[in-house]
């Protein structure tokens, strides 16, 4: 190996964009590897993960807690069922202080059907009375400390419970959030009253143990047809929804619509799985190729050694052995290089992954073997075609010193191809995500963003005109207003059967200010201003709705032409009448990659609590300061003990995070691969004028000038970048068109990126090789052939 670590220190060039590039490639493997890994092991650590299941609609998960009970009753496969829901509350702590601790509701089942250790209790008793709270064992210090805590009572907010067990915590493999306290799951009607257990309180989430061999399919059809004829399952009763599906536990986490029954339990996308899979292997092929690229390179400098070594009665399977062992060395260097920049770049990519890799704890001994077969695959794969290049080199060419050797232009031409075609295609592709995060994060929404507040009004009662009067005492605060449902966050469903068609809209319930606040010019469809109809006799029967997206429910409720005046469903009392009263330009209220649903708003009754409570700050005001005095304000006037303020363009921001942090993740790798592209075109330019040094000093005894050589040089590099864009273009192209289509609003496939991202991808090119060419052509070729 001596031999080997000599060839490394005199070739430099070579050894500084192997180990780069191998290295840094490998980090990307190791952390989006160890990703892929974890998310695809979600909670299929449990015994019986290929048993449970959560029913789901067409369009999502939500259920009536009264619909568990009833669904196992029609349904004898049903082992058993468990509700869960999770809540934020306050904890009488030992000192005084009220602690704000997630919990998570759940039937007493719930640890019998998942494996979440106990480290004290029984799973089938645990959670059977209605006030027993089962506590992490961190938490149990916290209250505690050194005590039993089971048979110890724990209060949340002022409700008693009593302490039946002690959990090791649930597991980040685990599409469960982490909680500190896991309580019966009829305690919810303490929290949220008897409405939370009624038929027409669709908003619960429950997951189902099947027995052994049920089949699925003809289950669910059997709960299709009973579900459309009772009137209480009214959502399939009246035809919003049509389909039952089963989903299976790990897939849970994978399915959207899973994760909007339960926006707090952990989720991730199928598709960006996929993606960075395909990612992963792709950094790898990279990173072999490239490193395959440059050792062929070195082939004619490498082969002499060999050669000389077969003249001294070495085999040619020795040398190929030796080969290999150096290889095995390289890429056992690169891996430990890639692993530490890999704990270097940690918080990096927990950040863009929203995830916890947790590097410290995943080298388990089978980690550990897998890791030592992976880097021997990868060594032989990556030194093999070398290897059996060089050994081929004939020991009597060296004798008669006339041992040449030159790249196959073949095998050249195709990895430089394969690299400027991931270059382009990558580039194009991190273009286009930037623009269109940038495109989500500032599109116009129809509606004021800048310098709002949004307050989710944690009291118990809101004194509306005296918190308005004190909010706007503060500096810088413009506007108060009152909403329940508001175009930031938290939209209210209204469904209803208007002469046979089923219409499903969102409601708005806002005050007089709403209007002027988010800076909205209603359209009156009457006489009267909109702003007339929120005095006391009017606003009960006032409806405002958008412009578009809503020629449904004007076909549904058909209200007259002259009057407006229209009644909303079947049932409706004939008394009971409501006024198409205004319009209002389009909004965007939903997220962009949604289509925006029929929207319909009213006016906030008198005695009506608000849900949210909405501050405008001025465009001059101090954020941080009016954010601090809001807080204590509310504080103050309402007697809440926690609130927590969020600007809308935070919220907005926090919409999108997915994509920003995606976006960012594939242009690193881009800027990773055009690295590793300019790199590798350096160092083979390098090595294939090396090659032509002779010919070009011949051709420039013959006449030819600088610019030819340089035309010569260069004209190649050009081709074979003409033929990467034929390739790379329409694919990016067709990978960028069907990504924007999972947006209902997207940019459009502008051709100047296109042409932008060749550009650059060339220019970096040209300039990597165009100074080695450079001096190739200015040289005196007496230097390259006086010893012939």
């Amino acid at each position: 190996m001596r031999t080997y670590f000599k060839f490394l220190s005199r070739n430099k060039l070579y050894t500084f964009v192997t180990v780069f590039g191998f290295s840094v490639s490998l980090m990307f493997v190791i952390i989006l590897g160890i990703y892929v890994r974890n998310e695809m092991s979600v909670d299929r650590f449990h015994s019986k993960s290929d048993r449970i299941y959560m029913l789901c609609s067409e369009q999502g998960a939500n259920w009536s807690n009264l619909a568990p009970p009833y669904i196992q009753s029609i349904l004898p496969d049903i082992e058993s069922y468990s509700r869960v829901a999770n809540r934020d509350v306050y904890v009488q702590m030992p000192s005084g202080e009220r602690l704000k601790t997630p919990i998570l509701l759940a039937d007493s089942t719930f640890f019998t059907l998942f494996d979440f250790r106990l480290t004290n209790g029984i799973p089938s008793q645990v959670l059977n009375d209605r006030k027993s709270a089962v506590i992490s064992q961190d938490f149990a210090r916290k209250l505690f400390a050194d005590k039993d805590p089971v048979g110890q009572s724990v209060f949340l907010y002022n409700f008693p419970c009593t302490i039946t067990g002690v959990m090791e915590g649930i597991p980040s493999n685990s599409q469960f959030k982490k909680v500190d306290i896991v309580v019966n799951y009829h305690f919810l009607s303490d929290l949220s009253g008897e409405n939370a257990f009624r038929w027409g309180n669709c908003s619960f989430m429950a997951y189902y143990l099947l027995k052994t061999g049920t089949d699925l399919e003809s289950k669910a059809r059997i709960l299709e047809e009973t579900f459309k004829k009772e009137a209480f399952m009214w959502l399939y009763h009246q035809g919003f929804h049509k389909e039952v599906h089963f989903v299976s536990l790990p897939d849970c986490y994978f399915d959207s619509r899973v994760v909007e029954a339960n926006l707090e339990n952990r989720a991730n996308n199928m598709t960006k799985v996929k993606v960075l899979t395909g990612i992963v292997l792709l950094i790898l092929v990279i990173a072999v190729l490239n490193y395959v690229n440059m050792t062929v390179a070195q082939a004619g400098f490498r082969g002499k050694e060999s050669a000389i070594r077969r003249l001294l009665g070495g085999s040619r399977s020795g040398v190929i052995r030796k080969l290999l062992l150096e290889s095995l060395v390289m890429t056992l260097l690169t891996f430990v290089t890639g692993l530490l920049l890999a704990f270097a770049f940690e918080p990096f990519f927990n950040r863009v992954l929203e995830t916890t890799l947790d590097l410290k704890h995943q080298f388990t001994p089978s980690t550990v073997i897998a890791i030592a077969l992976f880097v021997v695959l990868l060594s032989f794969l990556s030194g093999i075609l070398p290897a059996w290049i060089i050994s081929r080199f004939k020991p009597i060419e060296v004798v008669k010193g006339t041992l040449r050797y030159r790249i196959k232009s073949t095998y050249s031409k195709v990895l430089i191809i394969f690299q400027y075609t991931i270059a382009v295609a990558l580039l194009v592709c991190s273009l286009f995500m930037i623009r269109q995060t940038h495109y989500l994060i500032h599109s116009d929404l129809g509606f004021r963003t800048r310098g709002v507040l949004w307050m989710s009004n944690t009291a118990d009662s809101v004194p509306k005109g005296m918190l308005r009067a004190e909010l706007e005492k503060i500096p810088g605060v413009e506007k108060v207003s009152y909403a329940c449902g508001n175009p930031i966050r938290y939209v209210n469903n209204m469904s209803f059967t208007k002469n046979g068609v089923n219409v499903s809209t969102w409601e708005m319930v806002v005050d007089s200010v709403f209007f002027d606040f988010f800076e909205i010019s209603p359209i009156p469809l009457t006489d009267e201003p909109v702003e007339t109809f929120f005095d006391r006799e009017k606003m009960r029967a006032a409806r405002i709705i958008p412009e578009w997206g809503n020629m449904k429910m004007f076909n549904a409720v058909q209200p007259d032409p002259e009057t407006g005046i229209f009644t909303q469903g079947d049932d409706d009392n004939d008394e009971v009448k409501y006024r198409m009263v205004g319009r209002i330009p389009d909004l965007k209220y939903k997220p962009l990659n949604m289509e925006q649903s029929p929207l319909q708003i009213r006016p906030l009754y008198a005695r009506e609590q608000p849900w949210v409570t909405l501050v405008r700050a001025s465009d001059e005001a101090d954020k941080s300061a009016v954010l601090a005095a809001v807080s204590d304000t509310y504080k103050r006037v309402t007697g809440a003990e926690d609130i927590e303020p969020l600007w809308a363009e935070d919220i907005i921001l926090d919409r999108y995070k997915s994509q920003t942090n995606l976006s960012q993740l594939i242009s690193a790798f881009a800027l990773l691969t055009v690295l590793i592209m300019v790199m590798g075109v350096f160092a083979m330019s390098l090595y294939m004028i090396k090659q032509k040094e002779k010919e070009i000093a011949l051709r420039k005894v013959n006449g030819a000038t600088v610019a030819t050589i340089l035309a010569m040089l260069n004209i190649q590099s050009l081709r074979r970048f003409g033929i990467a864009l034929l390739i790379a273009l329409p694919v990016s192209w067709w990978a960028m068109d069907r990504w924007l289509q999972t947006f209902a609003f997207h940019i459009r496939l502008d051709w100047w990126v296109f042409v932008v991202a060749a550009l650059i991808v060339l220019l970096l090119s040209l300039v990597s090789t165009s100074l080695q060419s450079w001096r190739a052509a200015c040289a005196n070729p007496v230097d390259y052939l006086k010893n012939e």
